[in-house]
């Protein structure tokens, strides 16, 4: 089923995630200028999606994102490769420590683009952006020799979507920056009844990419993705969404 979605939205929306944070970039933009913020489409998309993100989670990042699902789909590929032709059962995964250490990243990626739209730099880096060089590609142009910098960063986190699940989301996606600084309200956190866990199962934590622990990391609960695969993966289907089930 979340595949489908995935799908359904890459087809009829894969602008969305760069369109929400083009919502962020001309605040900052205008601010830089000393001219009013002036409400536009992309600041309407930016504003949904970050009340949305409150509600419910980070579920455009799991289900909508076309970026991410791109990056789903290169990881299954390269992990697939990897079993058919070299035999190797496990998926390639870093290490929990170096998960979290890279997760912080993506806040200096945001900062940096932030300062350099104070700062009057951006304008000045125009194809550099490998978000800009994938929503040309979903949208059937070839991007030109101007974006040669932002060609070779797109190949550089394919190879990273190879290494790791949702590499770019985690570690340098500057709007998941974004959605992860917001406050999620406690009934979208997913909830789990430690008494019925089995004896140092630990699935749950072990399937999640971000490597977070349910009920135990709320401080970072903002790095959850919603992909659910804590809850595909739990063996009593333990894990739920805002409540927990009775014994």
């Amino acid at each position: 089923m979340r595949a489908g979605i995935q799908l359904a939205f890459f087809i009829a929306a894969p602008s969305l995630f760069s369109t929400a944070f083009a919502g962020i970039k001309s605040t900052f933009l205008a601010i830089a200028a000393g001219q009013p913020v002036e409400w536009n489409s992309f600041l309407t998309v930016t504003a949904v999606l970050l009340i949305f993100t409150c509600f419910f989670g980070r579920h455009f990042c799991g289900y909508a994102c076309a970026f991410g699902s791109f990056g789903d789909a290169v990881y299954e590929g390269f992990s697939w490769i990897r079993m058919k032709c070299f035999h190797k059962k496990k998926k390639p995964a870093l290490s929990e420590k170096m998960v979290h250490g890279l997760q912080k990243v993506k806040y200096i990626v945001l900062a940096l683009i932030l300062l350099s739209c104070l700062t009057g730099v951006y304008g000045k880096l125009t194809g550099t952006s490998p978000w800009d060089v994938f929503s040309m590609l979903t949208a059937g142009r070839l991007p030109n020799s101007k974006y040669l910098v932002g060609i070779v960063l797109l190949v550089l986190i394919l190879v990273g979507m190879c290494t790791q699940e949702r590499f770019f989301c985690q570690f340098l996606c500057p709007m998941g920056a974004v959605f992860a600084l917001m406050p999620i309200l406690p009934g979208a956190l997913f909830r789990r009844n430690r008494e019925k866990c089995p004896p140092k199962c630990g699935l749950c934590k072990k399937r999640c990419p971000a490597h977070l622990d349910i009920d135990g990391d709320t401080g970072r609960s903002g790095e959850c993705l919603c992909c659910h695969a804590c809850a595909a993966a739990c063996p009593r289907k333990n894990i739920h969404i805002g409540t927990i089930e009775e014994k």
